[in-house]
């Protein structure tokens, strides 16, 4: 029995499943009957001769998904596409346990499936987010991590515009792609983008720090899985790479230990973002026990003259101790912050104190240290 995609804010559309189409309007059937067509590379059938039973495309790979939702919403009026009628059906064997129950509430919701074309499609900086992720219109820009010394150790990776292209915010395209349900092939290209970044610009053993959303990885091993095929083309060292869990989602979620557990099994360390604002709590970090703990600028910032954010410090320091992980500063800015946070025993430090995020690995300036 089929599953269908969910509509469900955070739920990840799948790298194959079955699109089926439904309309009123005879243009807008036209439309998409004709990209699909093109999509299918398929002349078996003229476009006018389809029926409605050939209302459907068959996708194997993320690609082909992506070349239809972006040519429809290219030639679709906001209007004909809201119109019309979508549902993406999955195999059994490609569904968690947990998506099943999402699913079956979206059947409940939606008739079987159906949604409003339009809930497929998303833009910013007026480009749709098929066409960032198919075209790879981003780029990604390093920022440094250093020890207590101001030696460099790493870099964490982070998506930003072309130069050349209309500016955006990162933070609004993975919200978008994550509204319409394109946030793992989103995120899935960043980690392409950074792994393949870090292998011409860094030497081994250099810590390379790169995100992840862990609402895009609905199976931990398959998911994951031409990540690791990318580190082996690109012949990197997967010890050299920390993944961070963004804060931004819901941590709760039992697949998140999985996940970790995936990783580790390459030798990938891992990262919680953020903690002390979001989803990144305290509780969460004692439960999920990353190697590395991140906290936020929130509590660095003015650190040195603030006994609220010092005891929250100290704590952080006594929590992370327990399990052999390591705390970052995230945000330092100033001297003096530095100064406090490398007597209160931080390990490592990032900030505009250090250097800002840069298309190329930059040195410490003299001035900093």
């Amino acid at each position: 029995m089929p599953r269908y995609h969910s509509a469900l804010f955070s739920v990840p559309l799948r790298d194959a499943g079955l699109v089926e189409f439904a309309a009123d309007d005879l243009g807008t059937l036209s439309v998409i009957r004709d990209v699909i067509v093109e999509c299918s590379h398929s002349d078996k059938f003229p476009a006018e001769e389809r029926s409605d039973q050939e209302l459907t495309l068959r996708y194997e790979d993320q690609k082909r998904l992506l070349h239809l939702l972006s040519k429809l919403q290219h030639k679709l009026q906001p209007k004909h596409a809201q119109g019309a009628q979508c549902r993406i059906s999955y195999h059994d064997d490609d569904v968690g346990e947990g998506d099943v129950k999402q699913a079956n509430t979206a059947i409940d919701n939606n008739e079987r499936g159906w949604i409003p074309l339009s809930e497929l499609f998303g833009e910013v900086g007026g480009r749709s987010v098929s066409d960032y992720i198919l075209h790879r219109m981003f780029t990604t820009y390093l920022q440094p991590i250093v020890q207590p010394s101001g030696d460099i150790v790493g870099y964490e990776f982070l998506l930003r515009p072309l130069p050349e292209q209309v500016p955006f915010r990162p933070k609004e395209l993975f919200a978008t792609a994550r509204k319409i349900g394109q946030h793992s092939f989103l995120d899935r290209a960043a980690r392409h983008s950074a792994i393949r970044m870090s292998a011409s610009h860094l030497q081994s053993g250099m810590k390379r720090f790169i995100n992840f959303l862990p609402s895009s990885l609905h199976h931990p091993t398959t998911c994951l899985r031409d990540t690791f095929d990318m580190m082996r083309m690109t012949d990197t060292d997967p010890t050299d790479y920390v993944f961070e869990v963004m804060e931004s989602e819901p941590l709760d979620d039992p697949r998140l230990i999985d996940v970790f557990d995936t990783y580790r099994s390459e030798g990938v360390r891992l990262a919680l973002d953020d903690v002390g604002t979001g989803f990144a709590t305290l509780d969460v970090v004692d439960r999920l026990q990353p190697d590395y703990v991140k906290i936020d600028r929130r509590w660095i910032s003015q650190c040195e003259n603030n006994p609220v954010k010092q005891r929250y410090i100290d704590d952080l320091i006594a929590r992370v101790s327990q399990f052999n992980g390591v705390l970052l500063a995230e945000g330092v800015e100033r001297h003096e912050e530095w100064d406090y946070l490398r007597k209160a025993g931080v390990s490592l430090f990032q900030g505009y104190l250090f250097g800002h995020a840069k298309p190329v690995p930059t040195p410490i300036a003299a001035s900093a240290l």
